[in-house]
């Protein structure tokens, strides 16, 4: 019994662990894993990311739709462009990127 409690506990944690918010905000400068630096900025309900200096959006329309962050993630570099989620969690930004029925996640940490 202390099993089954144990797991409704811990299920319940994880949920609200990785609860989304609509009121989320995801403004300002993010750095990725290969050290470029990212101005994400809102503009309306959406917020869109470039690259600090350029003017070409790697994030792309990020709305919060159906209790969840979606948006478009662009590697101008390999000319791809993916529909992803996003998932704010203190100074780190998850993406999870999907295509087909590959997915990748990709993190972003805050830059000072």
């Amino acid at each position: 019994m202390k099993k089954i409690i144990f797991a409704f506990f811990m299920l319940f944690t994880t949920s609200i662990t990785f609860a989304q918010k609509a009121t989320d905000n995801f403004a300002g400068n993010w750095k990725t894993s290969e050290g470029v630096i990212i101005e994400i900025t809102k503009s309306g309900a959406a917020f869109t990311g470039k690259p600090t200096g350029k003017s070409i959006e790697v994030l792309k329309n990020l709305t919060f739709q159906n209790g969840k962050w979606v948006g478009v993630l662009n590697n101008p570099q390999k000319n791809t462009t993916v529909p992803c989620e996003a998932y704010l969690e203190g100074n780190k930004i998850k993406f999870l990127a999907k295509k087909g029925m590959m997915s990748k996640e990709v993190v972003w940490t805050k830059a000072n």
